[in-house]
C-alpha cells in the first residue's frame, strides 16, 4: 500500500477520536478508509444581554430641550421636571417658541398617570404671559385627572397688569402680534403642542378640550366659531365674545365715573345695594343677599333721588349719580347698530367682587377704574392708534370704519355654530350674574342668538349656558362659584350626557377652612335656582331649577 501524503497523515492524528468512517481515504490503499474530522464545537453561548431599562418620563423630559416641532417652526426652549405641589402632580414643563414670532406656549405633561387627554387653557386680560391652570377659574379635574395642558402667551410677552404699560396694549401696533392675540394663538399652538405631547408620551391625546375665562372665554368662543375642528369640547367661562361692544361700554361707564360728582362713595353704594336687595333679593323665594333672578329685577333708582337733584348727603343719590347707575345698567349701541352692549345687572353694588372690581374708580389706578384702564388701552392702541389720544373724547360713531377692521379680527359673537355641531363637538358657557367685566346679559343674549340661528334641537345638542347667581368675574362674590366644568364637558363628550342632565352643584368654599359654605344646583339658562320653601337655605337640595 502506498504511503499517504503528509497532510493525510496529519489529519489521521487529529481524528483519532472520531466516531464515523470516511467514505473515501486521503490516498490510495485498497481498504484503507479514514475517519472524518468532526466540526469544532461552538463556543459556549454568552448569556443574552439585558435590555436597557426603559427611560422614565421624568428622565425623558430634559431630552426634549432643543428639539424642533411643527416642521421646524417651533423650538423647545426648555424642558424640566417640576415636583408635585399639593394637588398638582409632578410635571414635565416644556416651554417652546415660534421662530420669527413672539408666540410662545407652555406644555405641562404629567410624569405619571396621564389620562391620555389634553386641556388647553386660555389666558386673560391683554395676555402677554403664560396662563396657570392653578388659577381659581379653572376646573380642578385638570389636576385630579392628570390632563396634559397647553397655554400660550397670546402672541407676545409682557409682565402682566402689575407692570407699567400693560394696559397700553402697544403690541397691537404689530400686525402679527395683533392677529395672534385676537384670534390665532391657540389655533397655531395646538398642532405643535400635540407633537410635543406625542414625543413625550408616545401617542397623541385621545381627546382635546379647551377651558378659559374672560379673554380666555373670548378665545373659547373664537375656537368654537372660527376653528370648530380644533377641540372636542370647549368650556367658555365669562366669555368676552362681544369684545367690541364690551370695550365700548367700558369707555362709556369710565367716562362717567371719572367725574367725582358722578360716582358713588361707599355709603351711597350701600344705599343703592340695600334698595336693590329689598326689591329683588327674595324673587327666588329666599332673602339671602343674592339676586338670583336678575332678569326679573327691574329696579329703578329714582326713589333714591335727593330733593332737588343735588347731592345733599349719603341718604340719597343726586341726579348725576342716578345717571351713572343708569349708564351702568342700560344698553348702548353705535348708530349703525354694528356694535352694542346690553349693560350690567343690579346687585353687589357695594362689594369688591361686584361693581367694585371693574366699575368704581380706584386710587391705585390714579382715580381710573379697571374698565377705564382696559378701554383706554383698547381705544388708543386698537382703534385710534394714537397713544396720546384723550379717551374722554372718544365717540365710537366717528371710528366705525376702524372698528369694522378690528371687529373682523377680534369679535367672537357669531351665533352660527353649525361647524361645531357638524362634528359633534360641544360648548359649555358659564357666567356670574354679577360680573362687571363680562355681562351675564351679554352672554345670555348670545346664547339666545345661537338658539335662533341653529334651532332648538341643534342648539341643545351643541351648547348649554349656565348662570351663577351672586358671582362676580370668573369667581368670587357671595354666590356659589365653584364647579368642575371640564369634568362636565368630558362626561358630555365621552358618555353623551349633557351637563344639564348631570345634576351638577355649584359650591361656595370657605377660604380659611375649606368647608362648603353654600351650594346651589347649576341650572341651565333660562332656569334659576328657586328655594323650595323648606330646608337649609345653604344647601342645594333645598332648591329646584325653575324657569
Amino acid at each position: 500500500m502506498k504511503n499517504p501524503p503528509v497532510r493525510c497523515m496529519a489529519r489521521r492524528v487529529l481524528v483519532a477520536a472520531a466516531v464515523a468512517t470516511m467514505a473515501a481515504g486521503c490516498g490510495g490503499g485498497s481498504g484503507g478508509g479514514v475517519l472524518p474530522l468532526l466540526p469544532s464545537a461552538p463556543p459556549p453561548a454568552s448569556p443574552p444581554a439585558e435590555a436597557p431599562p426603559a427611560m422614565s418620563l421624568a428622565d425623558k423630559c430634559p431630552t426634549l430641550k432643543g428639539r424642533a416641532f411643527g416642521a421646524g417652526t417651533v423650538t423647545v426652549d426648555d424642558a424640566k421636571v417640576v415636583a408635585a405641589v399639593a394637588a398638582q402632580p409632578a410635571y414635565c414643563v416644556v416651554t417652546a417658541s415660534f421662530k420669527g414670532s413672539g408666540l410662545r406656549f407652555e406644555a405641562r405633561l404629567p410624569t405619571s398617570g396621564w389620562n391620555g387627554k389634553l386641556a388647553f387653557i386660555g389666558g386673560g386680560g391683554f395676555d402677554g404671559q403664560l396662563p396657570k391652570a392653578s388659577d381659581p377659574q379653572f376646573s380642578p379635574s385638570i389636576f385630579s385627572e392628570r390632563y396634559a395642558t397647553i397655554g400660550t402667551n397670546g402672541g407676545y410677552d409682557h409682565g402682566g397688569p402689575a407692570d407699567a404699560g400693560y394696559f397700553a396694549a402697544a403690541f397691537a401696533a404689530d400686525p402679527a402680534k395683533l392677529l395672534d392675540f385676537t384670534q390665532q394663538s391657540e389655533h397655531r399652538a395646538l398642532p405643535p403642542g400635540k407633537e410635543v405631547i406625542s414625543a413625550f408620551f408616545g401617542n397623541a391625546p385621545a381627546r382635546s378640550y379647551f377651558e378659559g375665562c374672560s379673554m380666555g372665554g373670548h378665545d373659547a368662543l373664537m375656537q368654537a366659531q372660527r376653528f370648530p375642528g380644533d377641540f372636542d369640547g370647549i368650556v367658555a367661562r365669562a366669555p368676552a365674545g362681544n369684545i367690541m361692544g364690551l370695550f365700548m361700554q367700558f369707555n362709556r361707564i369710565a367716562k362717567r365715573v371719572r367725574t367725582p360728582a358722578n360716582t358713588l362713595d361707599p355709603a351711597k353704594q350701600t344705599l343703592l345695594a340695600d334698595a336693590v336687595l329689598a326689591q329683588c333679593d327674595a324673587l327666588d323665594g329666599v332673602a339671602d343677599g343674592i339676586v338670583a333672578r336678575p332678569a326679573a329685577c327691574n329696579y329703578d333708582p329714582t326713589p333714591l333721588r335727593c330733593a332737588g337733584g343735588g347731592d345733599t348727603g349719603d341718604s340719597c343719590l343726586s341726579d348725576a349719580q342716578i345717571g351713572t347707575v343708569n349708564t351702568i345698567t342700560s344698553a348702548v349701541a353705535t348708530s349703525d347698530n354694528a356694535w352694542s352692549h346690553p349693560g350690567y345687572n343690579f346687585g353687589l353694588e357695594n362689594t369688591a367682587e361686584g361693581w367694585g372690581s371693574y366699575i368704581w374708580p380706584q386710587a391705585a389706578l390714579g382715580g381710573n377704574s379697571v374698565q377705564g384702564m382696559f378701554s383706554d388701552g383698547f381705544v388708543r392702541s386698537f382703534i385710534t392708534q394714537d397713544p396720546g389720544f384723550d379717551t374722554l373724547t372718544w365717540n365710537p360713531d366717528q371710528w366705525l370704519a376702524r372698528m369694522g377692521v378690528i371687529g373682523a379680527l377680534f369679535s367672537a359673537a357669531d351665533p352660527d355654530l353649525s361647524g361645531l355641531h357638524a362634528r359633534g363637538a360641544k360648548l359649555i358657557m358659564w357666567n356670574g350674574t354679577n360680573d362687571t367685566s363680562v355681562s351675564a346679559r351679554d352672554t345670555s343674549r348670545y346664547y339666545d342668538q345661537v338658539v335662533s340661528t341653529l334651532g332648538r334641537q341643534k342648539a341643545d345638542d351643541t351648547v348649554e349656558l349656565f348662570l351663577a347667581p351672586g358671582v362676580g368675574h370668573c369667581y368670587g362674590g357671595p354666590g356659589a362659584d365653584k364647579v368642575d366644568l371640564l369634568k362636565a364637558m368630558s362626561t358630555w363628550v365621552e358618555q353623551g350626557v349633557p351637563a344639564s342632565a348631570q345634576k351638577l352643584v355649584q359650591r361656595k368654599v370657605d377660604a380659611a377652612s375649606g368647608a362648603v359654605a353654600l351650594s346651589r344646583p347649576m341650572c341651565k339658562y333660562p332656569a334659576y335656582p328657586r328655594y323650595k320653601g323648606a330646608g337649609d337655605v345653604n344647601d342645594a337640595a333645598s332648591f329646584d331649577c325653575v324657569n
